[in-house]
């Protein structure tokens, strides 16, 4: 697997360095690769959302753009500190399957927030992952022909003040965490990017090599 580090990106370039990856892995021109970035300041609206789910009035004065996006799930918050992962993956070698994917992004991410001492896990029945009674990562997937885009995007260093002007994922109980919250201290984002990384590689490469490909605990398909 290819890996991109796209550094510090724009919500609208990061989409489109994606789009052009896509296709290019459809045709087959490059192997599977995983886009790793942090974005400026955004709000994305998934397919799902609903515009009365944010503060509209609070992020324009902030400058914050909302930006529509053609990912599921429902509105989220990107800004500098959040580790974003967009893999772009053909799921034909591996399983067809959107919850089996799911699984396996909420897996690899909580085991990679365990490397961080972070007690990350998975939440039946709501999708992310959590730490305690909130929320840590947010999912938004795509696929075009069995082609995985869009992804997971992670509080670690990030300010997650303007999850309070927003239901997130459109629903008003979550409360939301990040590492630096948990631990107390600024984590370094060039050794994150690489712990998910690798953490991701490790735990793709495994799920490839079994046959069943029962790992994980079936959860709802609702994402975010």
């Amino acid at each position: 697997m290819d890996v991109v580090d796209l550094g510090l990106t724009a919500y609208e370039d990061a989409l489109s360095t994606q789009l052009e990856l896509l296709n290019r892995r459809i045709k087959g021109n490059i192997p599977d690769t995983l886009i790793v970035t942090e974005h400026l300041p955004v709000v994305t609206l998934g397919r799902t959302a609903e515009n009365s789910a944010i503060d509209r009035a609070y992020f324009e004065n902030e400058n914050i753009p909302v930006v529509m996006t053609n990912r599921g799930g429902n509105n989220t918050f990107h800004s500098p500190g959040q580790v974003i992962l967009y893999p772009i993956m053909d799921l034909r070698g591996i399983k067809k399957d959107v919850s089996f994917y799911i699984d396996f992004l909420e897996e690899t991410v909580a085991n990679s927030l365990r490397v961080l001492n972070v007690a990350a896990k998975r939440n039946s029945p709501r999708r992310g992952v959590w730490v305690g009674e909130k929320k840590i990562a947010f999912f938004g997937v795509a696929f075009k022909r069995w082609v995985t885009f869009h992804g997971v995007s992670v509080n670690v260093n990030n300010d997650i003040g303007p999850f309070s002007r927003m239901a997130p994922c459109g629903e008003a109980d979550i409360k939301v965490t990040s590492v630096k919250k948990i631990t107390g201290h600024m984590m370094n984002m060039t050794e994150i990017k690489e712990i998910f990384t690798r953490q991701f590689i490790k735990d793709l490469e495994a799920v490839s090599c079994r046959c069943d490909c029962r790992s994980f605990p079936k959860m709802t398909t609702k994402l975010c």
